[in-house]
């Protein structure tokens, strides 16, 4: 759904006011279809925003469930429990370094 929606919405807008693919700035006082003009980008917007709410609130709750369903022993900690951070991680090779070389650095090991 989303931008799909969104898009279908004002594709449907403009084909009900003029019968082409763009909308007039503000629907028109005196058309046939005038309630229906007025009453698709509310509804489709409600049931965007309905859905995005609904799935949004789906992944918490199946992530929350999923975390008590397990065995005490099993469970991830929960978010901001962590003491040691990234300590854990075990980084081969590099030597320490972070910072990549900047473009038009001179390079050391020119390909022949």
């Amino acid at each position: 759904m989303g931008l799909g929606g969104l898009f279908l919405v004002i594709e449907a807008r403009a084909q009900l006011e003029t019968g082409e693919s763009i909308p007039l700035p503000h629907p028109p006082e005196h058309h046939p279809n005038k309630k229906t003009i007025e009453t698709v980008w509310p509804v489709v917007c409600f049931i965007l925003l309905g859905s995005t709410f609904i799935h949004g609130c789906s992944v918490a709750g199946i992530s929350v469930a999923s975390h008590f369903q397990r065995n005490k022993d099993e469970r991830a900690p929960l978010l901001a429990q962590e003491d040691e951070g990234l300590d854990g991680m075990v980084h081969e090779g590099g030597g320490g370094e972070s910072e990549p070389s900047v473009s038009g650095d001179e390079d050391p090991d020119p390909p022949r």
